[in-house]
């Protein structure tokens, strides 16, 4: 029981001081909203009074102008221009009355007699209500307040009216004042203060007359129904009422003041009402936002003490044990505690001290000082110097030197303390950590050696999983032009050149997922433009999940191997002198046709060409002037064939041209003769001579004259010796000896 109320008794005691600010607070609210809601009420009343005087000072002085227009009739009806006197009279009393519109004049049968305005004169307003309320009544003295109609100019207005009474006391008319609402609107939104404040001047019937801000939907409204706050200020007799709930009018809730306006000395018959209002959430608007505030203020202040008494309990809580878990966080992370007396010289440690040094407590000298031997030459100096630097400077300690153990373990030590003082401010004593830092010490050599191996001469980038590159090397810029910043956050995308099919790059993924690497040769495009072949290896890097984590990728540009090959090649295959096909590639090319026309049951010919009187133009030109003629000789025979064609130098002055595909001999022959119409024709050397020569061919067909490329190649040169033997400067169709 003791241990519970000694933990919850200071919660107890914090809920205790929160509830009485959460109590004093509440009080103050109540209290505000009670003062706000009493000086408004008063406010409206205040304002509704000057109402009240306004309007009954206007209405004693229409009564007064009504009873003087009945008592100057009978002199007007006795004057010969009495008519006109009688309407410049009531158009002064209009231009000095601005709250009266018209001024009427009806007879017993309601026709107005007189008027402001002379437009009405002659007009029947018999129908009238203000006109049957005098006809019908035996009170001659009664000021009748019309209900609120709309006029012949479509406006709401109320009528002011009064009877008028002959000799014999009979009834002889009706005198009428219309009330001009503009007037009144004016003075209703003079005492307007609000904006959410609406002022109304309402008939005794209940029909809303004036409202402002001017609410059109609102005038004509009957506002008495059972319930409503002018029912029940007309019951309660009251000259003023006060009341807060939903307006009829307007539906939303209100603080209301209502005040009856009818003055004692006049004999109305209706009295007139002013409505003054605030809404309810504009009035409290700023009290309801100063609850908020407060509230959340309370509500910080209640987490805050909770959250700083929690804080102070944990504190104490923590503070027991601190000792036990530095303890075992510092026998966790394999760091021993030492301390360093300036005055004895004595080291002392801590287990784990002893642990990293691999030196046996039981066997440590007085001082405590046989680590020393363990410092590598030189290190027992650098650790004096540190040592004198802290004292002397009176600064942090942190050095990393090398030991070997006992062991014979080579082993990095990371010592890091603080100088402390006695009262006096004297040193007395470093105290300390010390960590063996070896693993760190070879993870960082590892990292300057991959540093120096990434900026090696070979082009190198490293991607994420998703193949974004996250870095570059040197060699990568200078190799593809783009800089380090242009190519971050790319993908190897930008490199490609467009010749390799997509085939090509998902058997490369593909490799790269069975195997975590590829390699092979690959074209790429640099910043500029440039195609250009390279020899890519693409490795992935691993988690110990075996989950690919990102890619390296070298590239090593192959262009001058590959045009090496290209060379290598084209000496292999080509003739140096008129880069025709030689005699291997065309022994290829055969072999390749005879099978095809095999396959597809077609025809192909071989054509074997010597050409004639070559060696005088070598005799007489020079060997120089030879190869030109032989150069020139190699273009006419590709002239006279298709792409499809071959044509290939075989000996000094010896060509053949295969024929892959034809339908007939004669396809073959006309080809001979296009070849030997174009070989008569003079050639002209660089040097300006102008030679003759012709030549001499032999035509070979498959199947006809052989179905291997060997027999073949044998007829068309005994085609060609025929044609030779024949005179030479002609081609011959192979034909069988006999």
């Amino acid at each position: 029981m003791n241990r519970f109320l000694t933990y919850w008794r200071p919660w107890l005691l914090l809920a205790a001081c929160l509830g009485g600010v959460g109590v004093f607070l509440v009080f103050n609210f109540y209290q505000e909203h009670a003062r706000i809601e009493s000086v408004e009420r008063e406010r409206l009343a205040t304002q509704s009074k000057v109402i009240e005087d306004n309007l009954s000072r206007q209405l004693v002085a229409m009564n007064l102008t009504l009873e003087s227009v009945t008592a100057e009739l009978p002199y007007w009806a006795a004057q010969p221009d009495g008519h006109d006197r009688a309407i410049r009279w009531l158009k002064s009393m209009e231009a000095s009355m601005p709250s009266v519109r018209t001024f009427l004049v009806l007879d017993a049968r309601g026709t107005v007699t007189l008027s402001n305005r002379e437009e009405l004169i002659g007009r029947n307003f018999v129908q009238r209500e203000y006109f049957r309320v005098h006809a019908q009544s035996k009170n001659r003295k009664l000021l009748h307040v019309s209900a609120p109609f709309q006029s012949v100019l479509n406006t709401y207005v109320i009528n002011l009216t009064r009877a008028i009474v002959d000799p014999r006391g009979e009834f002889a008319g009706v005198v009428s004042a219309t009330v001009d609402p503009v007037d009144i609107q004016i003075l209703l939104n003079s005492v307007r203060y609000a904006e959410d404040m609406r002022s109304m001047l309402v008939h005794g019937d209940g029909q809303i007359f004036v409202s402002q801000p001017a609410l059109t939907e609102v005038i004509g409204k009957n506002v008495s129904v059972p319930g409503s706050f002018f029912r029940q200020h007309l019951a309660s007799k009251r000259p003023v009422s006060h009341f807060e709930g939903l307006a009829i009018s307007s539906g939303d809730k209100r603080l209301s003041v209502l005040r009856t306006i009818q003055p004692v000395d006049l004999a109305m018959d209706k009295p007139l009402l002013v409505s003054l209002s605030r809404g309810w959430g504009a009035l409290f608007a700023n009290w309801q936002r100063d609850i908020r505030n407060q509230l959340l203020a309370y509500l910080l202040l209640v987490l805050l003490s909770a959250a700083g008494l929690y804080g102070y309990l944990r504190q104490r809580a923590l503070q027991r044990v601190s000792d036990q878990r530095l303890k075992l966080a510092i026998d966790a992370s394999g760091v021993g505690i030492w301390e360093f007396d300036l005055k004895s010289r004595r080291n002392h440690w801590d287990p784990a001290m002893f642990e990293l040094f691999g030196l046996d407590p039981h066997s440590a000298n007085t001082h405590n000082d046989d680590w020393k031997r363990l410092a590598l030459p030189g290190e027992l100096d650098r650790i004096r110097a540190a040592t004198r630097t802290a004292i002397q400077q009176r600064q942090a300690f942190d050095l990393t030197f090398q030991v070997r153990r006992p062991d014979g373990q080579l082993r990095f030590m990371r010592n890091r303390a603080e100088l402390h003082a006695d009262g006096t401010g004297t040193p007395t004593r470093l105290i300390g950590t010390t960590e063996d830092v070896t693993e760190r010490k070879l993870r960082e050599a590892d990292l300057r050696i991959a540093a120096i191996a990434f900026e090696s001469h070979e082009s190198m980038i490293i991607t994420d999983a998703q193949a974004v590159i996250l870095r570059v090397n040197h060699a990568f810029s200078d190799l593809f032009g783009y800089t380090a910043d242009e190519a971050l956050g790319q993908t190897p995308r930008i490199l490609q050149s467009g010749r390799h099919e997509s085939a090509f790059y998902a058997a490369l993924w593909a490799g790269i997922k069975n195997a975590h690497a590829w390699q092979g040769e690959i074209w790429n495009r640099r910043k500029n433009g440039d195609v250009f072949p390279v020899w890519l290896c693409i490795t992935a890097v691993c988690s110990e999940e075996g989950v690919v984590t990102h890619y390296v990728a070298t590239h090593t540009d192959i262009t001058l191997r590959k045009a090496a090959d290209e060379e290598i090649k084209h000496l292999a295959f080509y003739d140096p002198l008129t880069h025709l096909p030689n005699r291997r590639l065309l022994q290829d090319r055969l072999h390749q046709a005879v099978a095809h026309a095999k396959r597809d049951s077609r025809r192909l010919a071989l054509l074997f060409i010597d050409l004639d009187q070559f060696k005088p133009v070598n005799d007489e030109f020079g060997h120089q002037a030879g190869d030109e003629l032989l150069q020139a000789v190699a273009h006419r025979l590709q002239a006279c064939v298709r792409e499809s064609d071959t044509v290939a130098r075989i000996g000094g002055d010896e060509f053949m041209v295969l024929l892959p595909s034809i339908e007939v001999a004669q396809d073959a022959t006309g080809v001979a003769e296009k070849i030997h119409a174009m070989l008569k024709q003079p050639f002209t050397l660089a040097e300006g001579q102008t030679v003759s020569i012709s030549s001499s061919a032999g035509i070979a067909i498959y199947p006809e004259h052989g179905r291997d490329e060997a027999t073949l190649t044998s007829h068309a040169d005994t085609a060609m010796y025929q044609a030779k033997t024949a005179g030479r400067d002609r081609f011959v169709l192979f034909q069988a000896a006999h």
